[in-house]
């Protein structure tokens, strides 16, 4: 009986430390994910709000991670691309 109980709380602690090492790079792939989701609700927005302008920007993975990772600047770069490409 106390070999089973000394046993469970053997594993219970491998579990702990197992789940320490992952929480971290867990940690960072959620708020990259977040930060991506943000970027392209953004730009969906800007989107919207510009299409009586007819201006619009590409709404993808790449464009909206820029937005997301980088802000303000990244926006502003979409935006100097699109003018220099045309």
């Amino acid at each position: 009986m106390a070999g089973k109980i000394l046993g469970v709380l053997f594993g219970l602690f491998l579990l702990f430390l197992v789940g320490q090492a992952f929480w971290k790079p867990l940690r960072l792939v959620l708020y990259m994910g977040l930060r991506l989701i943000l970027g392209g609700v953004f730009l969906v927005l800007v989107n919207f709000a510009a299409a009586p302008l007819g201006f619009s920007l590409g709404v993808n993975p790449a464009s909206a991670f820029t937005v997301g990772l980088l802000g303000l600047p990244g926006f502003l770069l979409l935006i100097a691309l699109k003018a220099a490409v045309g």
